[in-house]
């Protein structure tokens, strides 16, 4: 947070000079590694918004199949992913930084895993490759074959796709409509 300090001086000072006001901003992760290794509130103090990258909750680098950016973590999975996008903002707050500094961000893209098991239609199953996968190409090659049949998981509130050995991890606008209403009540920027 010593760099942010020193950045915000200058900002503040160059904008004394042309009579702007310049906004400090910071991306942070939703995971609680990532909060222990930061000053979260003094991070707070010193820039204008943090925007929280409420994505890669999971992804290619876990084990197994799961959720991109689950809303709320699922009860069902391996204990030690249970993670979501609520425990993130939850883990911001609870380090008193103030809900109104927090805007949070939705991925854009899912994550397919390739060679996976038919149980669980593919959840927290192994897989042999992974990678992201762009929302266009999700619609234009996924969601139009009938080779995919499309699953919603009630407590995570995020849809997913299975078929062909794939699991397919996305946001669709009903669950990304449910977290800006996440937002909206727990009173995000």
């Amino acid at each position: 947070h010593l760099a942010l300090g020193e950045l915000r001086k200058a900002l503040d000072r160059q904008g004394r000079q042309d009579g702007k006001r310049y906004v400090l901003t910071v991306a942070g992760a939703v995971n609680v590694g990532y909060l222990n290794n930061i000053e979260p509130k003094a991070v707070a103090e010193t820039v204008d918004h943090i925007f929280l990258m409420a994505y890669d909750i999971h992804g290619p680098w876990d084990a197994f199949a799961d959720f991109n950016a689950p809303l709320y973590a699922p009860t069902d999975g391996p204990p030690r992913y249970r993670s979501s996008v609520d425990d993130g903002i939850s883990a911001w707050l609870a380090q008193g930084v103030p809900a109104e500094k927090l805007v949070l961000g939705m991925p854009l893209y899912g994550y397919i895993y390739q060679g996976v098991d038919s149980r669980n239609n593919g959840l927290y199953q192994s897989y042999e490759t992974a990678k992201s996968v762009s929302c266009d190409r999700v619609k234009s090659e996924y969601l139009s074959q009938g080779a995919y049949r499309r699953f919603f998981h009630e407590e995570a509130e995020v849809p997913y796709l299975y078929g062909n050995r794939s699991f397919l991890s996305y946001d669709d606008p009903a669950s990304a409509a449910a977290k800006a209403e996440l937002a909206r009540r727990r009173g995000l920027g």
